[in-house]
């Protein structure tokens, strides 16, 4: 285990350490947008396979197609952000294979790793045998303590994996402060019942939110995990996602995140948007009758 500023440094570090010059590197689409501006400052090539409209599935064939030779990582977000996709062990083993089979490593980012909805349950890289030796598994403690800005992250690997992870990053931050390091440790040790507490919450706030959104008339796609919200807005009269999101800023008064700024091409996510809902329920409310008014 390596303590990291953050699973953004922990990213940093996995791809610094273990992506050399022209290397490729799978990122599933729609992608958090921190991934290709990583891929590309290590010197790698993104190589992006779209996952199935509005399903998420993973799109095996083509998967298997973007693997060659020249890939030397695929980087998992499970459960994924923007679009609340939880990869299945299945999924996972499948991916383990071609890591296999073409010599790659995979990298997951797994901070939303406690909000799994509808008796899922998240699997870590690190739980499939396929991956043993041949994945980084990546989190942070500020979803699951909301303590965004305390920067303290981990990534947990073979001990070959964790040498190449520590070069690059023992010259990004070479160490994150002791006492924050204390309290994160203090707080992933409580008991079972704060994170049984977490998800009833978020799972309460998602019901909350993705009930309003399918009253006021809106096409939801309800998320697996993570604590955000997709609509698919291809039935409504705006020109994109960009129009939609900048009319509910300027009219609505409420934000929304454009999901075609996901997506090496903006073309492939104009259709959907992204509400969040890691709010106070008052917040929530306020945000509800604004656009039950506002969308009327």
């Amino acid at each position: 285990m390596t303590v990291t500023a953050g699973a953004t440094e922990g990213l940093a570090a996995s791809l610094l350490g273990l992506v050399e010059s022209g290397d490729e590197v799978i990122l599933l689409e729609p992608a958090y947008d921190l991934y290709p501006a990583i891929v590309a400052r290590a010197g790698g090539r993104s190589v992006f396979v779209p996952l199935v409209d509005r399903s998420w599935e993973l799109d095996r064939d083509r998967l298997a197609t973007a693997f060659s030779d020249r890939t030397r990582a695929i980087l998992i977000n499970n459960p994924q952000n923007p679009c609340g996709k939880v990869f299945g062990r299945d999924e996972l083993a499948f991916i383990g294979e071609l890591c296999q089979r073409h010599d790659a490593v995979a990298i997951g980012d797994e901070v939303y790793e406690h909000l799994v909805y509808d008796g899922r349950r998240h699997v870590s890289l690190l739980q499939v045998p396929e991956l043993a030796d041949r994945a980084v598994a990546i989190s942070s403690a500020a979803k699951t303590f909301s303590m965004t800005g305390w920067k303290v992250g981990w990534a947990v690997a073979s001990e070959a994996l964790t040498a190449a992870v520590r070069a690059a990053h023992q010259f990004l931050t070479f160490s994150t402060p002791g006492p924050l390091q204390l309290a994160m440790a203090h707080g992933l040790s409580m008991d079972r019942a704060y994170f049984e507490g977490l998800l009833a919450d978020y799972t309460a706030r998602r019901k909350l939110l993705c009930e309003a959104l399918e009253r006021i008339g809106l096409d939801v796609l309800w998320p697996q995990g993570t604590y955000y919200a997709n609509i698919d807005i291809s039935g409504l009269d705006f020109e994109d996602d960009l129009a939609f999101c900048r009319h509910l800023t300027t009219e609505v008064g409420v934000a929304a995140i454009p999901n075609s700024f996901f997506h090496d091409r903006r073309s492939g996510g104009r259709s959907s948007v992204r509400f969040c809902f890691c709010k106070r329920d008052e917040t929530l409310a306020a945000a509800i009758a604004r656009l039950e008014e506002g969308l009327r």
